[in-house]
């Protein structure tokens, strides 16, 4: 307990050295990523709370944590003495709303290196008689004792044989949106889109192959890539010299002036908008969109690691059903190993895209549970089983998640399940006229109806975009009330309608759906994932016919993808017995 109090002992001191009163601490880095490098996880340090979105405010007496209802019973658990959660739901008010009550007066002190111009422009306005105050040196860091060193990894090369464009195309795709806007040039922090443009990949945050960088381009096909030196091979210091970019030091950024160079504030940090005169400002980066759109070969890569993926889940499915009922004792974290394994054993496989979420009762209803070794549970079979997980492939990313039963579940838990199903699958049916300009705030609805029937109901979005060889989550489409981008062919997006009972169980059905053309004037999903659904848990009198019907068809296309790969005949069975009729 002392050395908890201590760290926080230490921070106040440090904010009384500098004159402020408070302390912001965003889950974040320079590159406004969501999914941060070890080095880069300063909330995790300093309150014991380790999920993907955040923000902690520290003042002279007390630390709050504000995160959304995903991480409730996560941060519940893991907040150490000192902290307090704040829930961001209606009625409570938010960091800045605190601020303007408690700290009139006062300052706050914030490091513009993990705060976005865009958030800092709109947050310091709102703070009317609170000083948000910059503060150039990350006073975390300044107390984090063997704090993890920035990777070292080399940048690879990500081949022209699995994306179809070379970077001079995108690089001219990414001017000719840019018309019209009087941009020579364009300055990019966020570290996808760097690899997307440059065909390059790297190791410098886990299940995210990004390398930390900056990258400025010019209308002339040229540019310079700010990366530390020692990530850049000899082969990949030519790739990069034959399409013209040049390589400085990722510091040196800093000391550049960029001048008319266009910037997207909302992707931009605070500290690096000081060395743009007179920026183009846009509302949105034109490369977010061209790397959502996905082209025919990451179309047919996307398919085709989605099918080896799916071999490897079933086979994991299948012998976690067998060894839990042949009465082998299995813990959480033991299990996600084994799926880990049949992944890698996939052809073009890099490792994972997440942390899986291999879950048993009660942790399943924690939206982003992940077990390790020190924090899991036994997997009970007479307990729902939650696994929500993927991998990357040099063809593809991967997010998929099944909920199985592998006893007698409640009626309570076959309803749910059953609810769920059906509005994964209104989503995946959906047809809409071309020119209506759909997005995914009008289709959210769908996949929660067959739930608000029951008086149920689900806390997070129903979809995100997801990224070729890149980030699991990306945008700017997704399935949610607060999506807005209209769905175009060649999008891909998750479909995760869930459902989660505290204390008890959790239901989430997750395939890839990818926007298609269904006929000259209508666009449709197709289903990308491959691999059953749990019968056990379907309420057959919750379906219709056509229901039925479309499961069958959909197992039936399970079966016949995937049984040839079946290498081990536990699996094969399994997938044999999951694929019957209804």
């Amino acid at each position: 307990m002392q050395k908890i109090n201590n760290k926080l002992n230490l921070l106040r001191e440090l904010m009384a050295q500098r004159s402020i009163q408070a302390y912001l601490v965003p889950h974040s880095d320079a590159h406004d990523s969501e999914y941060t490098s070890d080095s880069d996880e300063r909330l995790a340090f300093i309150s014991g709370f380790d999920g993907s979105a955040g923000i902690g405010l520290i003042t002279n007496s007390i630390a709050y944590l504000w995160t959304d209802s995903r991480y409730y019973l996560q941060a519940a658990k893991q907040l150490e003495h000192g902290w307090e959660l704040q829930k961001l739901e209606p009625g409570v008010p938010t960091w800045v709303e605190h601020a303007k009550a408690n700290l009139k007066g006062q300052a706050i002190g914030y490091d513009p290196l993990l705060i976005s111009h865009q958030l800092r422009k709109s947050r310091g306005a709102s703070l009317e008689d609170v000083q948000f105050k910059a503060i150039n040196e990350n006073l975390i860091d300044l107390i984090w004792t063997n704090k993890p060193q920035d990777s070292l990894s080399e940048v690879i090369i990500h081949e022209l044989e699995y994306h179809q464009y070379p970077t001079t195309k995108k690089i001219s795709q990414i001017f000719e949106n840019l018309k019209g806007k009087n941009a020579k040039s364009i300055l990019i922090s966020k570290l996808d889109q760097i690899a997307w443009v440059l065909n390059l990949r790297g190791k410098d945050i886990k299940f995210n192959p990004l390398f930390k960088s900056y990258l400025y381009l010019k209308d002339d096909n040229s540019g310079t890539l700010f990366i530390n030196p020692i990530k850049v091979n000899q082969q990949v210091k030519q790739y990069l010299t034959d399409n013209n970019i040049q390589i400085k030091s990722i510091s040196d950024v800093f000391e550049e002036k960029f001048v008319n160079a266009a910037i997207t504030p909302g992707e931009i940090n605070d500290r690096l908008i000081q060395q743009v005169e007179d920026p183009i400002v846009l509302n949105a980066c034109p490369i977010e969109l061209l790397k959502a759109i996905k082209n025919e070969r990451e179309i047919q890569g996307f398919k085709e690691s989605h099918i080896r993926d799916g071999a490897a889940l079933v086979h994991y499915i299948g012998w976690l059903e067998k060894q839990l009922l042949d009465g082998a004792v299995l813990d959480e974290f033991q299990a996600a190993e084994v799926l880990a394994q049949y992944r890698y054993k996939q052809s073009r496989n890099m490792g994972l895209s997440f942390d899986s979420i291999s879950s048993s009762g009660a942790n399943a209803a924690i939206v982003h549970y992940h077990p390790t070794e020190n924090n899991k549970s036994v997997i009970n079979p007479n307990h729902i089983y939650l696994i929500d997980s993927g991998g990357q492939y040099l063809d593809g990313t991967t997010d998929v998640t099944r909920t199985y039963h592998f006893t007698q579940p409640t009626i309570e838990e076959r309803n749910a399940y059953t609810r769920v199903l059906l509005g994964n699958l209104d989503i995946e049916r959906l047809k809409w006229p071309k020119k209506s300009k759909i997005h995914g705030g009008d289709m959210d609805v769908l996949a929660r109806r067959w739930l608000w029937e029951a008086n149920l109901d689900y806390g997070h979005g129903t979809g995100h975009g997801v990224g070729y060889f890149l980030n699991v989550h990306e945008g700017p489409h997704g399935i949610s009330k607060y999506r807005t981008e209209v769905f175009q062919p060649g999008m891909i997006v998750s479909n995760e309608p869930g459902y989660y009972e505290e204390g008890k169980f959790g239901i989430r059905i997750e395939n890839l759906i990818l926007c298609v053309q269904a006929n000259d004037q209508f666009l449709g999903f197709e289903n990308i994932t491959y691999c059953p659904y749990d019968r056990n848990l379907i309420n057959l009198d919750l379906l219709s016919p056509k229901d039925r019907q479309y499961i069958d068809q959909y197992h039936v296309l399970v079966r016949k993808t995937l049984l040839p790969l079946m290498e081990e005949q536990t699996a094969k069975d399994w997938l044999l017995k999951m694929t019957e009729p209804l």
